[in-house]
């Protein structure tokens, strides 16, 4: 999209923002947009209504089950309520070079008022590996709804409406069947139906942890193009910036990754351990007994190495 924006850049009042792209990953870029062009030019819909071929941003597992998504949002809102929009597919806050895969936030939706969001992290079915993205959903998926809406006042931190910034988050794996509970979307039902949901988290203004860091606010500004003048004030950025990271406490990640065999991939059982040998060689890989090592000495000899002394 930067190359096909310079073609622009020499015509008098461009801005890079006036260009609007479906698979946009900036969420700073498409809120502004939002409020600049209406919600209705960033909807993301048709991203869906092609064949996952035409999305390379997304595997097919991800663009199918995004697809699932939307349309089942479109299909439990209410005719007196709002509709609910998808902008984003995949997003980081502010655009740089390499992000984390647990770093990225996953499909966002917004309705007019564009202060209130849905957000639904799709996610591989849970695992007790040690990984850090794949056992506490929960606090990923709460960490993520709780960044968008720093963002969302920091973007907007002038205004002050009676019914502020608002997101519902939740998480959905396979096993779940991608299946999103109608009370998740219709807010006209109220908090009651709400707060009975599983994997669902309702969080306002109230309830924001400062979360942008230093260079994330300072690339929001960039992108906004933000003059001295218009800069958030010192007093709002304090408030928002901090070291809020996902409060992964599950037994898993305390214990760290398990190690499996090489040859077999056996996997200590939950609570016991698993003796494993190191290749006295290489010191890369390691083996439950001198069994699989001897098996799997034809393929691992091409990549057995001495450490250099």
């Amino acid at each position: 999209m930067e190359a096909f924006g310079s073609a622009f850049a020499g015509l008098p009042y461009f801005n890079p923002l006036m260009i609007v792209n479906r698979s946009e990953t900036c969420a700073t870029t498409k809120l502004e947009q939002c409020r600049s062009f209406g919600v209705n030019m960033n909807d993301i819909t048709e991203k869906f209504q092609r064949f996952p071929e035409d999305s390379p941003d997304l595997t097919k597992e991800e663009w199918r089950a995004r697809k699932t998504v939307i349309q089942q949002v479109e299909r439990l809102t209410e005719t007196r309520d709002l509709p609910w929009l998808p902008i984003l597919s995949k997003y980081e806050v502010r655009r740089v070079l390499t992000v984390p895969q647990r770093d990225w936030g996953h499909l966002l939706f917004i309705n007019g008022t564009t202060t209130q969001y849905l957000l639904v992290m799709i996610f591989p079915d849970e695992c007790q590996c040690g990984n850090f993205s794949h056992h506490d959903y929960d606090a990923l998926t709460k960490y993520h709804a709780n960044k968008f809406l720093c963002l969302a006042k920091y973007i907007w931190h002038t205004e002050q409406p009676p019914r502020w910034y608002v997101i519902r988050a939740t998480y959905l794996t396979p096993t779940s069947g991608y299946t999103i509970p109608p009370a998740f979307v219709r807010w006209q039902d109220g908090s009651t139906a709400f707060a009975g949901l599983e994997r669902c988290y309702h969080i306002d203004a109230n309830d924001i942890t400062p979360a942008l860091s230093l260079s994330e606010v300072e690339r929001i500004d960039a992108i906004l193009k933000r003059s001295e003048d218009e800069k958030t004030p010192a007093a709002v950025r304090d408030a928002l910036i901090g070291k809020q990271k996902p409060d992964v406490q599950g037994a898993a990640w305390k214990t760290g990754v398990v190690r499996a065999c090489a040859f077999c991939e056996a996997v200590p059982a939950p609570g016991a351990t698993l003796k494993l040998m190191t290749c006295a060689r290489c010191k890369l890989v390691q083996y439950c007994g001198k069994g699989c090592q001897a098996k799997a000495w034809p393929a691992h000899k091409h990549f057995c190495n001495k450490p250099a002394a």
